[in-house]
């Protein structure tokens, strides 16, 4: 599986939706599984963005098929990075 850092900011119809945060977690958490990947870390943040998300799925389409609905749902605006791990970095750079 691959890894993903996800990085959020809330719009006004994201935090509209904050009321019933306990139930959007629980949502995410399923809809995450669902797709077969699975949630590592989660993180509330205080500067640019406001929430991160660490995430292993099989593929950058799989993320994307879990982040593109959720966010025209609640609104927020996301920027997905894939991250190696350093076995993962040393392997493709060293050739």
């Amino acid at each position: 599986m691959a890894t993903f850092v996800v990085l959020a900011k809330w719009t006004e119809k994201s935090f509209a939706a904050l009321k019933d945060a306990p139930a959007l977690a629980e949502e995410f958490k399923k809809t995450v599984a669902a797709a077969g990947a699975q949630i590592k870390a989660w993180y509330l943040l205080m500067g640019q963005y406001d929430e991160i998300c660490i995430s292993e799925a099989p593929n950058a389409e799989t993320v994307a098929k879990i982040l593109i609905p959720l966010c025209a749902k609640y609104g927020g605006r996301t920027e997905t990075l894939q991250a190696f791990s350093e076995a993962e970095a040393m392997a493709f750079l060293q050739g």
